[in-house]
């Protein structure tokens, strides 16, 4: 694989544009106890809405990522101007100091095109009935301490470098969710189906990498995958730097938002169990499914060792991130080769998501109660998990709120929500972790640990979906 020590900048920082531009399904764990929030099945499908509610537009917006670095540890400020760690301004052992092992990025979210809830009788029994089409994204990024310290040596201070274990994973699916929910004596059970038309998906398994330097060239022997799938996705192919086979052209593969590249199926669980008056237990299993895909592009590097002058890639690291970007989405597709193999379908599990909670209701005040949930998901490259305390109260009939804390294997997270329950609509708005320095792309500057929704919803005084009313 041809590239020199600053082109794999490039495919680091390409990365993050993907996660920067894509839109952690997993909804608002600060949601989990607040009283009458319309969307708490997406939580726990056990859980119901006491009216009847129709959304659509901006019902309900949903994005979150996790990930131990940030944008000020790949950008900083020079001369009024933004400029990647590789410029000669950023001291090598600061930037270092930033870095982890394994740095790692998930990023997931959601968007609600259309939504409905009500309340209908099945064999003679109330049931909670829901449904929904969801625009959803998951993307996740692994870059390892020793390719990013490579990227900021000097070219002859060492010979060898191991750059193994890299990993992207993007992908972006359309969900049809129809779900419900009904009581039996102290319980409350719930499920939801899903049937997922999957639009686009790209995926880079670097497995091992090593790049060694002889003189005024670098040897690069790579085993690495490529593969994406999606309606839109177009494959091309041009003649290697060798001159001795065709390789994948990424300058012509084009990706369009829309269209067809893989179906699939999901479920979701939950239960609650009404121990008595004053304490609650619930859990639920979200995303149980998997996706199929149909790759258009299939290609890998099996150790194939190629090589490329030191001053083959210039890389102009000084401008506004914009321009940074951009020059690098030009630079790695002029220098990242892949050879194509017989297309295939790829299944993919989703992102599972596990809540298990318990809420205690004050004794003294009803409308007070403390929260306890313990969270796990998982996603193609990490997993996250956390363990959330929060305080909720419903200090009106039209007004919840929460304040909440929790520790994740992200660090230390503290988070709120407020719910409006009005005659005419719900409206809320959340966050699991907040933060407040980041960049005018509304990109968190320190780590990426944040995760906001935000919906309104129209309610019914009375139910359309039932009859003799």
């Amino acid at each position: 694989m041809v590239m020199g020590r600053k082109s794999i900048l490039y495919i680091v920082s390409i990365s993050l544009l993907f996660i920067g531009i894509k839109s952690k399904s997993q909804d608002l764990s600060s949601a989990y106890f607040i009283d009458n929030y319309t969307y708490a099945y997406r939580l726990n499908p056990a859980f119901s809405f006491p009216k009847t509610f129709v959304g659509g537009l901006l019902s309900n917006v949903n994005f979150g990522s996790n990930g131990n670095i940030g944008i000020s540890t790949i950008f900083y400020p020079h001369n009024d101007k933004l400029v990647s760690f590789m410029h000669h301004s950023v001291d090598r052992d600061e930037f270092l100091s930033r870095i982890h092992p394994v740095n790692k990025v998930n990023i997931n979210a959601s968007y609600n095109i259309a939504s409905v809830g009500f309340w209908t009788k099945l064999f003679g029994n109330k049931v909670f009935q829901t449904f929904d089409i969801n625009l959803r994204n998951n993307t996740s990024l692994k870059v390892p301490y020793s390719l990013l310290s490579f990227l900021k040596a000097e070219e002859e201070t060492y010979y060898l470098y191991d750059l193994s274990n890299y990993s992207l994973y993007s992908r972006s699916f359309v969900e049809l969710a129809s779900g419900t929910s009904f009581k039996l004596g102290n319980w409350e059970i719930g499920g939801r189906a899903k049937f997922l038309l999957g639009t686009n998906k790209v995926e880079l398994k670097v497995k091992s990498m090593f790049a060694t330097l002889n003189g005024a060239f670098w040897v690069i022997s790579t085993d690495a995958i490529l593969r994406a799938s999606g309606g839109g996705v177009k494959k091309r192919l041009k003649e290697s730097s060798m001159g001795e086979y065709e390789v994948l052209d990424l300058k012509k593969v084009r990706v369009r938002p829309l269209g067809l590249g893989g179906l699939g199926g999901a479920i979701d669980l939950g239960a609650r169990y009404r121990i008595n008056e004053y304490i609650e237990v619930s859990a639920a299993v979200n995303d149980l499914g998997i996706i199929v895909w149909r790759n258009k592009v299939n290609a890998i590097n099996r150790k194939n060792t190629r090589i490329v002058s030191v001053d083959d890639i210039k890389l102009d690291d000084v401008g506004s991130l914009g321009d940074v970007l951009s020059g690098i989405i030009n630079k790695v597709k002029s220098v990242y080769e892949f050879d194509p193999v017989k297309s295939n379908n790829t299944f993919q599990s989703l992102s599972l998501n596990v809540n298990v909670g318990a809420k205690f209701i004050m004794p003294f005040y009803n409308k007070l109660s403390i929260g306890v949930l313990g969270s796990m998901r998982n996603s193609n490259i990490d997993r996250y998990h956390e363990v959330r305390l929060s305080l909720n109260a419903s200090a009106t009939n039209w007004l919840s709120l929460s304040l909440n804390t929790a520790y994740t294997n992200y660090g230390w997270q503290v988070g709120g929500m407020v719910n409006v329950y009005a005659k005419k609509f719900n409206a809320f708005i959340g966050t699991d972790s907040y933060y407040y320095h980041m960049t005018p792309q509304l990109l968190p500057v320190n780590n990426f640990n944040t995760h906001v929704v935000f919906g309104v919803n129209y309610l019914m005084s009375h139910n359309p979906f039932k009859k003799n009313q």
